[in-house]
């Protein structure tokens, strides 16, 4: 069963456009330093949205399972490639403007009760 997170959040003023060199070096060895389960899908800038406060730009993770979340939160811990790459990309966030995150389930794998 497949799970999509998606982590929003906002540059900090002045620094989208360093970010985006950031990420153009960064963005294939971050994908292939996330753990078992875990694949990147991208990260994007929100072109059109309903949402006021959930950050203009989104990253995508597709996971196996509820428990990759668990290995992404221990590969962030352990202090390999993924942890310092999550690091360097974090001094991009404005603390101070949207975040969200959005964890979602496939609907015909969703136990649904009507």
């Amino acid at each position: 069963m497949d799970f999509i997170m998606e982590w929003g959040y906002d540059i900090k003023r002045g620094r989208m456009e360093e970010f985006q060199e950031w990420l153009s070096a960064n963005e294939k060895e971050y994908a292939q330093s996330l753990p078992e389960g875990c694949a990147y899908l991208g990260t994007f800038v929100t072109v059109h949205t309903s949402e006021k406060n959930a950050g203009t730009v989104r990253t995508l993770v597709r996971l196996d399972s509820y428990g990759a979340q668990d290995r992404i939160a221990a590969a962030g811990k352990e202090g390999g490639m993924f942890a310092k790459l999550a690091r360097e990309s974090t001094a991009f966030i404005d603390e101070d403007g949207g975040w969200s995150t959005v964890l979602m389930k496939a609907v015909v794998s969703a136990t649904i009760w009507d």
